[in-house]
């Protein structure tokens, strides 16, 4: 049975996972032009921040939590864990060819910003960390045994959160570096408009964060048989 701390945490999560989402594409409509797949259009580049804000901030911050929030078995709980980290994965690449394909028509630089490059450092983490989550917890490696996952494990946790909190600096340093080249009055709807959406961003970050530290996993017998002789490994990997 889902406890009321996992339900209160869930939708708290919700809020804050969708809120980012609706006040990106609301700028792009509102105050940056709109959005635009036509060659040379300036408004191509709106598609940039929503493919990422999409990718990582709702599709990844619900795979992060899935393993303390679900009160699924282990293995169907890694199944979805995996999926959605995939689904984030191709809206970040459409993210990064929309950026650099607009930088292309406009001969504008790559990778000279502080944004730039800690989008670059996020972007590599999260597919290596996609990577080894499907090679050695999905079972994409042969050799890939409980003692190597024991081993792997602590790193890959650690490196999710690291990835949480290098999500956030990178889109907030974005939010500021767009709000620079658009030269609005400081006291503007837009300045409003973006400031709230990295408060968002930093409410999505303390409640994935909180979720990982302070919220309990939920997982019943797995629906999966484990057989009498691996149920002691089955239970150290779900441990």
């Amino acid at each position: 049975m889902v406890s009321l701390k996992h339900l209160i945490s869930l939708l708290v999560f919700e809020v804050v996972a969708i809120l980012p989402v609706i006040l990106i594409i609301y700028w792009g409509h509102k105050f940056a032009g709109g959005f635009s797949w036509v060659e040379k259009s300036f408004n191509k580049f709106n598609y940039h921040p929503v493919f990422m804000i999409i990718g990582f901030v709702f599709v990844m911050g619900h795979s992060v939590i899935s393993f303390r929030i679900l009160p699924l078995g282990h293995r169907t709980k890694k199944y979805i864990h995996a999926s959605m980290n995939i689904i984030a994965a191709i809206f970040v690449i459409a993210g990064l060819v929309t950026v650099f394909q607009f930088h292309a028509e406009h001969e504008f630089p790559d990778l000279y910003s502080t944004h730039s490059w800690l989008g670059l450092a996020t972007v590599s983490l999260f597919f290596l960390q996609l990577l080894g989550g499907l090679s050695i917890f999905q079972d994409l490696v042969k050799g890939a045994n409980d003692e190597v996952r024991g081993a792997y494990k602590p790193w890959h946790v650690v490196a999710g959160i690291s990835m949480v909190t290098l999500v956030a600096v990178s889109i907030c340093t974005g939010i500021q570096e767009k709000y620079l080249f658009m030269k609005n009055d400081n006291f503007s709807a837009t300045a409003y408009t973006m400031n709230f959406l990295a408060l968002s961003i930093f409410m999505w970050v303390f409640t994935v964060i909180y979720i990982l530290v302070a919220v309990e996993k939920q997982t019943p017998q797995d629906e999966y048989s484990v057989l009498p002789s691996t149920q002691g490994q089955e239970e150290s990997i779900n441990n």
